[in-house]
Formats: structure tokens, sequence, C-alpha cells
């Protein structure tokens, strides 16, 4: 039975994932899906923790002979790839200090390329404080320009964050 139930979690994060037409006003062009290969990493990778566990991979990344083996996984979630924000919900519970920083960081470079993939893993998976609060300026038009139903809530508690609005923002900004 867990050899049916995590494939079909994978694929349904995937398509959590995808990022839908951010805009009504969106060129029919912009709108359409663009193929593009999905990443052989990601999806061996997807297939390691389906056989052996998130936390195997993770210990198995972090752990000798190479402790930055999370590194190029970091760098694939920043793409905004599908397949790699995917595996953000196994592997962001096991991480724990600079891992997590990690991931956070990545997400917030994600930010600008799959608004709404990202957007669809907060706050289980991600912080505001992090992804949105230090986001790159192109960021903000895209968090705006979401008009998903599904990701109003993370749209305005990230935009809370990019324009500095958010208690946690307001009693930092005052403090400095």
């Amino acid at each position: 039975m867990r050899r049916l139930i995590l494939p079909t979690i994978a694929l349904i994060a995937v398509g959590a994932c995808s990022q839908p037409a951010e805009t009504a006003a969106a060129p029919a062009a912009a709108a359409a899906p663009t193929a593009r290969p999905q990443s052989p990493e990601a999806l061996a990778l997807a297939a390691r923790i389906q056989a052996e566990g998130a936390e195997a991979v993770f210990q198995d990344l972090i752990g000798p002979p190479d402790h930055n083996g999370l590194d190029p996984v970091f760098a694939g979630i920043a793409t905004g790839a599908p397949e790699w924000l995917a595996l953000v919900p196994a592997l962001e519970p096991q991480t724990d200090g600079m891992y997590s920083e990690g991931i956070q960081e990545a997400l917030m470079q994600a930010l600008s390329v799959n608004t709404a993939g990202v957007l669809a893993l907060m706050p289980e998976n991600g912080s505001y404080f992090f992804v949105c609060a230090n986001a790159p300026a192109e960021a903000r038009a895209k968090v705006e320009a979401i008009n998903d139903p599904a990701l109003e809530a993370a749209k305005t508690e990230c935009l809370a964050y990019v324009d500095g609005t958010a208690p946690e923002m307001i009693e930092i900004n005052a403090a400095n």
C-alpha cells in the first residue's frame, strides 16, 4: 500500500507545484504551458525518497563523504521547477539549522520563477519571513498577479512580508 501512496503523493505534489497562468491579462502565449524536460536528478531523488524514506535520504545527503550533498538540491529548488518543488514537503521536515535556511533561501529564489508553486508550499514548508521578506524585487509583482483563490491567503501573507507590513516586520523595522 505504501508503494501506491507515495507515488500518488509525489504526482499530486508535482501538480500542486505546477505554475498555472497567473493573471487573467496575460497574453495567450504566456499562458500556454511550455514543454520542458523534467530534471532527471529530481526524479531520481523522488524515487530514492519513495524507496528509502525522506529521513534516510536526507541523512545520506548530509553525511560523509559529502556533507554538501544538499547543495544541488537547493540549487534545483531555486529553479522553481515543479519536480524540485515537489521534493520540499518530504525534505523540509528533516531539516534544521543551516539546511532549513538553505531550503528557505532556495524557495525565496524560486518565488520569482514559479510563484504559484512556492506559495502552494506556504506556510507548511516555507517561512513567510525567510521566503517573502527578502525576496527579489521582481517577486512582488508576480505575487500580486496570483489570482488563484486557493492561494489567496498565502498571497496576502507573502505580500505583507514583502511590503514590511506584517506585524513581525513592523516590530523589526521599529527596532532598527
